[in-house]
């Protein structure tokens, strides 16, 4: 199960990356990258990386100085004893450090990885460092990748100091290729604004899935100000490591869509990987004799593709409730809101993508397609008439907007969209 991850830089140095970690407890050490892995990806005992750990990141990363010296442009590499797989796009001699971030302002892309894991421990991450977040080359190299299953962006424009998203025209390159042609899903940031997530290049197309945020299990609140209209809604405020110079340690207030992004499609991967489980479907996505991928495959036959996925998690995904919102924490919580009951979808899509086992959402999801359990009743007739309106407005607008801005665009001459 393969998430990339195109960001800034990531720290495989940290403790959370490596086993005995909070989500590498001690008898379970990260141990998704098998060797049949590295030779379908093609990664050599060369490209096969053991740092030093001593707990002393600038001794260690002195001792590896041969290792980052010979990393090279747009060769992958892993990071042994992690689940990390990384690539630079950068140009190796620009004077930064490839794949690591360059200093402490360059370590977004440790808390996207990061979250990526809380989502899914069993998560392999493709880490794409590029020359430019956003550039054709990074979106090319994840979006073209005939080993990942799911891209995680979070980037795109908005209003410098308020931060409110932009109304784009052009969709992210590559986005399009990679979902509707070659079976990928791929969430992007809805935005830490008040902006229309419909409207942004990378959560708005259809065929793109747009993630908000949410307090969870605070004041349950700040929903309104955080990307409006989105597919769905995860954690605003995590616990992650968000560090440079440093193996160990946390901030327990990253925030953002950044990481609210990620860790949904952490959550996507862990019911992807249980639904390959339960079919018997080993490898990644397969391309059927009719020409459509399929993220799984079974012997008997049965498949799953990613708009199967996709409308799974729309039914699974958890409802809050107004009894959750705390008034007390709200009032500490920037524009923390409780959930309007009478029309929910208006501030939360589908709902929350939660790791929170009582909230249910991967066994809900397996339980939907089939797999696990009974299936979960379907959602308020609200969700459907409101979110299949959502979908056909994103269609009117990218597939006019972005063919004119993309001509690779062709929109298909029937839709592949599984509506409620």
């Amino acid at each position: 199960m393969v998430v990339a991850d195109i960001d800034t830089g990531i720290n495989p140095y940290h403790a959370f990356y490596n086993a005995g970690s909070s989500i590498y407890p001690a008898g379970s050490p990260p141990a998704s990258v098998t060797p049949e892995l590295l030779a379908e990806l093609g990664v050599d005992a060369a490209h096969q990386l053991t740092l030093t750990r001593t707990g002393d990141f600038a001794a260690d990363f002195a001792a590896d100085k041969a290792i980052w010296d010979g990393i090279k442009k747009g060769e992958l590499y892993w990071f042994k004893g992690t689940n990390i797989l990384a690539v630079t796009l950068r140009e190796t001699n620009d004077g930064g450090i490839p794949i690591l971030p360059d200093d402490e302002d360059d370590t977004h892309g440790v808390g996207t990885s990061s979250s990526v894991l809380t989502g899914n421990p069993e998560a392999v991450i493709l880490f794409v460092e590029p020359d430019a977040l956003g550039s054709d080359a990074s979106h090319a190299y994840a979006f073209e990748h005939p080993a990942v299953d799911i891209v995680t962006t979070s980037y795109g424009a908005s209003i410098p100091l308020v931060g409110i998203p932009l109304p784009e025209a052009s969709s992210f390159p590559k986005t399009f290729q990679g979902v509707v042609e070659l079976g990928k899903l791929h969430f992007s940031s809805a935005g830490n604004g008040p902006g229309l997530s419909p409207l942004r290049a990378g959560a708005g197309p259809w065929w793109s899935i747009g993630v908000s945020g949410f307090e969870e299990d605070s004041s349950n609140g700040r929903t309104l100000l955080s990307g409006l209209f989105p597919d769905f809604i995860s954690d605003f405020t995590q616990n992650l490591p968000y560090c440079m110079a440093c193996e160990s340690g946390t901030n327990e207030f990253t925030a953002g869509t950044s990481f609210s992004t990620p860790l949904a499609a952490g959550i996507a991967s862990r019911v992807l990987l249980e639904a390959r489980r339960a079919l018997g479907s080993a490898g990644g996505i397969q391309v059927r004799p009719d020409g459509k991928s399929q993220m799984a495959v079974a012997a008997d036959g049965r498949t799953l593709s990613n708009w199967q996925l996709r409308r799974a998690l729309e039914e699974a995904a958890y409802i809050p409730q107004i009894t959750d919102y705390d008034p007390i924490e709200g009032v500490f919580d920037v524009a923390g809101l409780p959930i309007n009951p009478v029309a929910p979808w208006l501030q939360i899509g589908w709902g929350v993508l939660s790791i929170n086992p009582d909230k249910g959402v991967v066994a809900k999801a397996l339980a939907f397609l089939g797999l696990a359990g009974e299936a979960p009743a379907a959602k308020d007739f609200g969700y459907c008439g409101f979110q299949t309106g959502n979908v056909q407005i994103r269609h009117q607008y990218w597939d006019v907007a972005a063919p004119a801005s993309d001509p690779s665009i062709t929109p298909p001459t029937e839709d592949p969209f599984i509506y409620c």
